[in-house]
């Protein structure tokens, strides 16, 4: 794979947002950057993410607008991207706010935040389908609504595969000659 991959967060540089997110998430900021294109994103540590999660809340952040991955197949890790926004609290309304937390990728396993922010809950499981990530606590982990359940199964061993994973394979299904 010779693709590059992102930065786990874009490079550090203020942004009118981040006094009042480190007033709210103190100690939880391991790190923060801002992208090109202006959003602030921060490290967070992923076995508190429930707790990041609960002062965004209580912060005015009223929707988690996706949940996604990246894969970091070299180092082991995968990090796991929120994004929130507000449409009712006017202070935070016009601002994206990407929430990052890395877990390991031999066992990817991250709380589920679906029971604060409902709208996590099919991106959490979209995940789970895609990278193999299990969010902990979600109740519909494991159920299959985007894949063919026989699709995307190692015919070996029976494990499933994980299609957005780097190191996936198309398996050769006799479609092209």
């Amino acid at each position: 794979m010779s693709a590059k991959l992102p930065p786990k967060c874009p490079p550090a540089a203020d942004h009118p947002l981040l006094p009042k997110l480190k007033e709210a998430l103190g100690d939880l900021v391991l790190s923060h950057g801002v992208s090109p294109d202006g959003f602030l994103c921060v490290m967070v540590p992923a076995d508190r993410i429930r707790e990041v999660a609960q002062r965004l809340k209580a912060l005015g952040f009223d929707q988690a607008l996706s949940v996604s991955a990246m894969d970091y197949m070299e180092e082991k890790k995968f990090v796991v991207l929120y994004t929130f926004l507000s449409y009712l609290n006017p202070q935070l309304k016009g601002y994206l706010l990407n929430v990052r937390a890395e877990i390991p990728r031999d066992n990817p396993h991250i709380a589920s935040i679906a029971d604060i922010f409902p709208s996590a809950d099919y991106d959490e499981r979209e995940c789970h389908e895609m990278f193999g990530i299990w969010f902990d606590g979600n109740p519909n982990m494991g159920k299959r609504f985007l894949l063919d359940p026989d699709c995307c199964i190692d015919e070996k061993t029976g494990k499933p595969l994980y299609p957005l994973r780097r190191d996936f394979k198309v398996p050769d299904w006799g479609l092209f000659g």
